[in-house]
């Protein structure tokens, strides 16, 4: 069987030059020269060193926007979920605080982790979205409107704000 041949490529750097090999640092068209030629197993292009692209962090805007973001659709999909197991004996207390954890871990996760005031406040966010959350699966479910005061409307709501607070709350240091 005869060898595969390689399709006819110029050398990324001598482009004059028919490509030999590929280079095994930055993996361009290299010719025969510049393969012999090489220190540290580079290229007359790369010189064997790969540069890592610079990465802007994120602004605080930006976190804020992402854990907001993040907090309203889990919030969303989960009240969806909420809305099958309003008055279903104890699903109907452990529905709210898993969506209330999944709202704090999913916004402060998202919001890249905030510490201080930050955090504070991007977990504020995201037990307003917990609570919003089990309120739309209230109206999707029809039997309790989100505002009526009864316990079992009340009960729920306090659950998923306590567990997406708690969920939330950063690590001790040790």
């Amino acid at each position: 069987m005869p060898p595969p041949t390689r399709r006819l490529e110029r050398c990324a750097a001598h482009p004059g030059r028919p490509a030999v090999d590929d280079c095994p640092v930055c993996e361009r068209p290299r010719c025969g020269s510049d393969a012999k030629e090489a220190l540290g197993g580079g290229c007359a292009v790369c010189h064997g060193v790969v540069d890592e692209p610079t990465r802007v962090p994120a602004s605080r805007l930006e976190l804020l926007v992402r854990g907001v973001v993040g907090a309203n659709l889990t919030a969303i999909a989960w009240g969806f979920v909420e809305a099958e197991y309003v008055q279903a004996s104890f699903f109907e207390y452990a529905a709210p605080a898993i969506l209330g954890a999944f709202v704090g871990g999913v916004a402060l996760t998202a919001s890249g982790q905030p510490r201080g005031e930050d955090g504070t406040r991007m977990r504020l966010v995201a037990v307003l979205y917990a609570v919003l959350g089990c309120a739309f699966g209230f109206v999707k479910e029809g039997t309790f409107g989100a505002l009526s005061t009864s316990g079992d409307v009340v009960v729920p709501y306090l659950i998923a704000a306590l567990a997406c607070w708690l969920w939330t709350l950063p690590p001790k240091e040790g």
